[in-house]
């Protein structure tokens, strides 16, 4: 009889742990069974309702998060700079003008908006949202210019112009545009064709320049690039959509040159020169405050590009779980992709209990596959994971289907 009383009181006491190690052994099996469960391989899953650890396999390597890295731009942009705030793009005169000429120049400055776009690039890119170049123009012929006797200038001093970031391979230039605080598609030459014209701000003139043209203002000379000079006047102007829509293509689409811009911009916000270094302390001394220890990291670039980058699955949890107490946190989360229905994860998880469910952000490299994000229970309970995979010879569809058959374990466990 006493020895029955004693396991009445202990099963409510071993049901915890009991329930721990159901999906936690599930998960287990999983990656045992695949070939991916070496040190390359490292994971992290809390569960924020319970507030207790679900799993863990070497949650503090440090590996290449590549995409996954976008998750700390992400999160100190809407921070610093607010995901209810626009960047702005102006266009300034210098000269006179005297029944509708201007004797003088126009100075398109860049503000940082990585959607200035012209119509066609910017519908099938950006699902129509974007600063519009025919917005500028309107502008111009509003203020009453229809003639330009001298030429269409590209400001693009906001930021520095180093193009790419540390330890790029040359070939990345097909993932990122040269960065710059002043573009146009970002200067891509069409939606289609992943190749930049190289010269971002000129192009950007350019295309003002044509814009201008289609609403009957003509320019006497070609396009140049300079610093605006002193005492100009201001003629228009275009903000962008709110930096939260922005944040969302950055991630829904993994966009590099988004995240590169936007880190850029995260150093003039807070008043430091627009260089992607700067951009990349604010991101570090932003996470810290929030709580998410960055011993070890390394924040080499805003998008993950640069293989010099590291994060660890305990530290991207972290930084998951920490973003869920700030004022920006349903933006955050509503930016990332969602499992078989849009972004990145459209074609993933397309049936099963993640469908729908999963958001969480893909990162993919030669030698490296990662997904970060949250998925809900069974039974309600708002789960928190980081998968990150990093192989010298990497069978990137295996990686990923590791990590989807996770998220739907971890969707359809009562945890």
């Amino acid at each position: 009889m006493r020895r029955l009383c004693l396991l009445t009181l202990l099963v409510p006491l071993l049901a915890p742990a009991v329930a721990r190690a159901g999906v936690g052994a599930e998960i287990s099996g999983i990656v045992d069974r695949s070939a991916f469960g070496g040190s390359g391989t490292g994971i992290a899953v809390y569960d924020q309702t319970a507030h207790r650890s679900l799993y863990r396999l070497h949650p503090r390597n440090e590996l290449k998060p590549a995409s996954n890295m976008k998750l700390t731009t992400a999160a100190t942009v809407l921070a610093d700079i607010g995901a209810g705030s626009r960047l702005t793009t102006r266009v300034y005169a210098t000269g006179t003008l005297s029944g509708g000429t201007l004797t003088g120049s126009l100075w398109l400055v860049g503000g940082g908006d990585p959607s200035l776009s012209v119509g066609s690039f910017r519908r099938r890119a950006f699902d129509g949202v974007g600063g519009r170049v025919a917005d500028l123009a309107a502008g111009v012929r509003t203020a009453g210019i229809r003639h330009v006797t001298g030429r269409v200038w590209g400001d693009e001093t906001l930021f520095d112009t180093r193009r790419t970031g540390p330890y790029w391979k040359p070939s990345y230039w097909r993932d990122c545009p040269p960065i710059s605080a002043l573009s146009v598609n970002e200067d891509l030459v069409s939606f289609f064709q992943p190749y930049s014209y190289h010269q971002p701000a000129l192009r950007a003139a350019d295309a003002l320049r044509a814009s201008l043209r289609s609403h009957g203002v003509t320019v006497g000379h070609d396009s140049r690039t300079a610093a605006l000079p002193a005492g100009a006047t201001l003629v228009a102007s275009e903000r962008s959509p709110l930096v939260g829509r922005l944040v969302k293509i950055m991630d829904r689409r993994s966009d590099n040159y988004f995240a590169e811009v936007l880190n850029k911009g995260l150093a003039v916000a807070v008043g430091a020169t627009g260089t992607m270094a700067h951009g990349r302390h604010e991101a570090r001394r932003y996470l810290t405050s929030i709580g998410v220890g960055l011993r070890g990291a390394r924040l080499y670039d805003g998008s993950g590009l640069s293989p010099a980058d590291r994060l660890s699955p305990r530290q991207l949890v972290r930084l998951l779980r920490r973003v869920l107490g700030q004022p920006y946190a349903d933006t955050f989360r509503h930016s990332l992709p969602v499992a078989g229905v849009n972004g990145t994860l459209a074609e993933r998880m397309r049936t099963g209990p993640a469908h729908g469910n999963a958001q969480a952000k893909t990162g993919t490299l030669d030698d490296a596959s990662n997904l970060s994000g949250y998925v809900t229970s069974a039974n309600g309970h708002r789960i928190v994971f980081s998968i990150m995979i990093n192989r010298r010879r990497l069978n990137i569809t295996a990686a990923q289907a590791l990590q989807d058959r996770i998220v739907q374990a971890l969707a359809g466990s009562r945890p």
